[in-house]
Order: structure tokens, then C-alpha cells, then sequence
């Protein structure tokens, strides 16, 4: 056996000598199997003891408190398994980062059993740098969000090699947005400053985000009907904060679909649902229309599009006209020539798509790749910018099985973002 893997493997054993008889308190679900699980509780717990901390509940702080310990109690042999643990010293620093992590869950609980709470918020603060340290660790995997390449894999963050957009990570952990009104309650046709946090999957503030198409947060607001759509964006404050004055203009509920891009995990989409009180107008039934050219701002704008189906490459192209001629003079708009969007009548299913930045010209198409994970009716808002002036073109197009509803030939040279 190798020195370094001899010296390794009797730094492990007297670890586990040392530590078994000073276990801490057992899991309440069965323990982790592997690293990553291991510091996916962790991340749970640790947001646990905060979310615990903010009401001023101390039993349950102190509870979650204990379970950090006992999983960090595991993180070391856990860590061992781990291939990269053996390359530039990463088991020291991983079993160094677990013994800080019990030290900190210990005085977050002793905290918590004192009630004291400024002890526990300075402690809270601590596991940000240690979590992020323990997740440098966890095996990582990317995909390119506009599907480039279909079932290509990457081991580390970039950017993919086709359409330059960020990868992004496969993992389950979510985002989170806190959206908080100046004024309670939202009343219709009166502005109000909303105020957005972003969270990481841990609970704290995500302070590292990449500007995508021009911006930090792309935020569209669309009434639950979806008759209602805006693409606007806040104005970004500090450690992921953001600010946006707005005037909604009807009473009901809205969904805000908040479209951001962290640092090597890709693009994330949060939607929160607000309600404004007031009158609400009639419910707008959802009718398929992308058989006919719509006309906005005197621009006629004709949508073909292959069969839509689920888990399928599909393309939409967009062509405008006006007075019966092409409009070959579009400008970029937020660095693309064009921005597809689209939202399933439930709003559970959200879409995103741009042209590549390759394709040539300023029209009179523009053409978008585009994948459906689900069947159903979904709205589409196509935005063109024209003169300085944005241009947003709504369709309603279907979903199915069946592969019906196509209503063009294929188009080539697009790609989508597909959140």
C-alpha cells in the first residue's frame, strides 16, 4: 500500500476510534449513505435551525442542531469513498470542515437551549463558508440548458461549446425567492416596491449571480389566466437582493416566474405566487390561434412550428410583416434577436428560448428550438425589438401525444434555453 494511502487509512481509523464513543444523538431518518446525501441533510438541517431561529422557536433550533452535529459526526468515513478525496490534501480539509461543522452545531444548540438568540444568529453565520467547502466535494454534473447535445455530460462548470450559454448543474436542490410589498395588501393601479431575496438551496442569501442576456433577473409577471404578461427586471441590491417599483393593473392573483443564473449551477426558475386585492377582470379562456398571424403595433407576425411533442426536439419560427412586406430591420433585443416564452395553462411548466447568436440576419424570421417535458395548452409571447421599441407577440399552441398541431416545416439553426 502506498505511503500516502497507508498514512490515509490510520488517519481514518483513529478517527473513527476517537469519535465512537463521543457519538452524538441518533438520526431521525436513516442515516446517510454516501457524501453527497450526507451534506444534502446537512444543507436541510442547517436551514432547519434558521428557519427555527427567525420565530424564536428554540426547541426545534436546538433539535435540528443536534442533527448537524450527528451527520457531520459522519462526513469524514463518508469522504473517504470519495475518489477526489485523495487528490491535493481534499480529506484533510473535508475532515477538518466536519469537525467545525460539530462545533458550530454545538454552540448553535447551546444557544438555542439558552434562548439566546444573538448567539445563535452569529453562529448561523459560520455555516455558509463551511457548507460551500463540504459542497466542493460533492460530484457534480452538467447539461447544456438549450440541448445542444443531446445526452452529453459534463464534469465541471463552463460554458457549452455550441451555443456559448452557461451549463447547467443536474441536481434537485431548488432556489428559493422571498418577494416582499412595501404596502399591504397589493391594490390594482397603485405602484408598489417589491423587494426579492434570493436563496441558495441552504437558506442563505445567493450572492453570486451571472448576467445572462444583459441582466442579473429576467422577471415575467403573467396573471393566472395569462391574459396578463410583462418581461421586466429589478434593479439588483447587495447579497442577492433586488427592488422593482410596479403597478399591477387588475385585481387576482399573479404568478412572478424569477429567471437567474448562480455561479456553477446554471439557470434557475422560481415562481411565487402574490395576490392583489381588488376587482378581478372575467377569466380569459385559452384558445389554440397559431393557425392565423396576429397583428401587433402594426406588424403582422405569422408562428410556424413542427408537431409539438412531449421529450422531443420542436421549432417555432417567427416571420414578420408589415404592409405585406418582410421586416428585415429587427435589432437585438437584451443581445438576442429574439426571446420565446412560454407557460402551460397551469402554470406549472415554464420555457424560456432564444435564436443562437449565429443566426444571421435581422429578419424577417426568427426561428427557436425548443423542448416540452409535458402535453398541454401552453401561451407563447414572442418579443422582437424593432426601432427601439419592443415588439410581444402572444399564440396559443398545444402540446400532444400525437404529434397533431404542427403547422410548418421544420426549422433549422435555433436553440433554446428550457427551464
Amino acid at each position: 500500500m502506498p505511503l500516502r494511502r497507508l498514512g490515509l487509512a490510520v488517519l481514518a481509523s483513529l478517527w473513527s476510534v476517537a469519535t465512537a464513543a463521543a457519538h452524538p444523538t441518533d438520526l431521525a431518518a436513516p442515516p446517510p449513505t454516501t457524501y453527497a446525501a450526507a451534506v444534502r441533510r446537512i444543507r436541510d438541517e442547517v436551514r432547519g435551525v434558521e428557519e427555527a431561529r427567525r420565530i424564536s422557536y428554540f426547541v426545534d433550533a436546538a433539535r435540528h442542531a443536534g442533527q448537524v452535529d450527528t451527520l457531520a459526526w459522519r462526513v469524514p468515513a463518508l469522504a473517504m469513498a470519495q475518489a477526489s478525496a485523495y487528490q491535493d490534501s481534499a480529506l484533510g480539509r473535508v475532515m477538518r470542515t466536519g469537525v467545525l461543522i460539530r462545533d458550530a452545531a454545538s454552540a448553535a444548540r447551546r444557544a438555542a437551549e439558552h434562548q439566546d438568540a444573538a448567539a445563535l444568529a452569529r453562529t448561523m453565520e459560520s455555516f455558509a463558508s463551511l457548507l460551500a467547502t463540504l459542497d466542493a466535494y460533492v460530484p457534480k454534473q452538467y447539461v447544456c440548458p438549450m440541448h445542444c447535445e443531446l445526452g452529453r455530460i459534463y464534469d465541471r462548470p463552463g460554458s457549452c461549446p455550441v451555443c456559448g450559454m452557461y451549463l447547467q448543474l443536474i441536481t434537485s436542490d431548488r432556489y428559493s425567492v422571498d418577494v416582499t410589498p412595501s404596502i399591504t395588501p397589493i391594490r390594482p393601479r397603485a405602484p408598489v416596491t417589491l423587494d426579492f431575496q434570493i436563496k441558495d438551496p441552504a437558506g442563505f442569501p445567493a450572492t453570486r449571480l451571472q448576467v445572462v442576456h444583459e441582466k442579473l433577473l429576467h422577471l415575467i409577471v403573467v396573471s393566472r389566466d395569462l391574459s396578463r404578461f410583462d418581461h421586466v427586471h429589478p434593479i439588483p441590491g447587495p447579497d442577492g437582493r433586488f427592488s422593482l417599483r410596479y403597478t399591477f393593473p387588475d385585481g387576482g392573483r399573479y404568478v412572478l416566474f424569477h429567471d437567474f443564473t448562480p455561479d456553477s449551477v446554471g439557470m434557475q426558475v422560481v415562481p411565487v405566487e402574490v395576490t392583489v386585492e381588488g376587482a378581478e377582470r372575467p377569466a380569459a379562456a385559452l384558445t389554440i390561434d397559431d393557425d392565423r398571424p396576429k397583428r401587433v403595433d402594426g406588424i403582422d407576425v405569422e408562428l410556424t412550428h413542427t408537431p409539438l411533442l412531449p421529450g422531443r426536439d420542436c421549432s417555432m419560427t417567427f416571420t414578420l410583416r408589415r404592409s405585406g412586406k418582410p421586416v428585415t430591420d429587427l435589432e437585438p433585443y437584451l443581445g438576442v434577436m429574439g426571446h420565446l416564452i412560454l407557460i402551460s395553462d397551469d402554470r406549472g411548466a415554464f420555457l424560456h428560448s432564444h435564436p443562437l447568436e449565429a443566426q444571421a440576419g435581422s429578419g424577417p424570421s426568427v426561428a427557436f428550438n425548443l423542448r416540452f417535458e409535458r402535453t398541454g395548452i401552453y401561451k407563447a409571447w414572442g418579443q422582437f425589438q424593432r426601432h427601439g421599441r419592443v415588439i410581444t407577440v402572444p399564440f396559443v399552441v398545444q402540446v400532444s401525444n400525437d404529434g397533431r398541431g404542427g403547422n410548418g416545416p421544420p426549422s433549422s439553426g435555433a436553440a433554446n434555453v428550457s427551464r
